[in-house]
């Protein structure tokens, strides 16, 4: 018997009422802090963020040569260690958010751009070798979702990463990083930006990420949509990368 696909988090009632409300209040979250996003990940992440990047994708397999599809791709920061290997012309970002849109095309001129969500990507099948998706995976409306529209676009031995930040298993790490995240992060970001939009959004993403669904569950339900090889590598217990291979016909 086929499991039930499953959500990301239960509604979140502080923000949004439904499952229903939860894309239009995200988009809505997004556009009004895009200005400030790369300001809020440089200072509040110690600028470690593209090293770290720059390994998953590594390790992920992509190579020279490969297009790449970045899916909620924000402002475009997986999007610039990507173009360490494979030039930006060969990279799409797709974002439901027209404001980290805007933000992502002045930065990379060079890429091409889409208007979309993970769960329903516009393009045709088979269309890429590696996707990529940066800490959104929490926004998504379910995983099987959005995975199956990955298997969709990539080739035959297409790739995938799913970066994400993932609860400690160890009580003393949990409560470390709620600490920073619940309320330092927040507190730092409203003093950077003078922003209670911004501010907002950086409480929502401690409150999605206590909730999100546990690392067993998004390696099952990458494995129904049918990739191999699923694994999750983990840094200091926080940070996961998920990966998968899409068979070879």
């Amino acid at each position: 018997m086929s499991e039930t696909p499953k959500t990301p988090h239960e509604p979140l009632s502080a923000y949004y009422a439904s499952e229903k409300e939860k894309p239009n209040y995200l988009k809505q979250l997004f556009d009004t802090s895009a200005d400030q996003y790369d300001r809020i990940l440089k200072y509040g992440f110690f600028g470690t963020g593209s090293a770290y990047r720059k390994r998953a994708l590594a390790r992920a397999g992509l190579q020279p040569g490969m297009r790449l599809l970045d899916v909620a791709c924000g402002t475009g920061v997986v999007m610039e260690q990507a173009a360490k290997t494979v030039p930006l012309e060969r990279i799409v970002g797709l974002d439901p958010s027209v404001g980290m849109l805007e933000a992502a095309r002045r930065k990379f001129p060079e890429a091409t751009f889409r208007e979309g969500r993970a769960e329903k990507i516009p393009g045709e099948d088979n269309a890429f070798d590696f996707v990529s998706m940066g800490y959104a995976l929490r926004h998504v409306e379910t995983l099987d979702a959005a995975f199956r529209e990955y298997f969709r676009v990539l080739k035959p031995g297409g790739k995938v990463l799913i970066l994400e930040i993932s609860r400690p298993h160890s009580r003393t790490g949990y409560l470390a990083v709620k600490l920073y995240m619940k309320y330092f992060l927040p507190a730092l970001t409203l003093v950077l930006s003078r922003d209670r939009r911004a501010y907002g959004m950086m409480r929502y993403f401690w409150d999605s990420i206590e909730a999100c669904a546990s690392r067993e569950d998004i390696l099952r339900a990458l494995e129904r949509s049918g990739f191999q090889e699923c694994r999750n590598d983990s840094e200091l217990g926080i940070f996961s990368a998920f990966s998968g291979v899409k068979p070879r016909e």
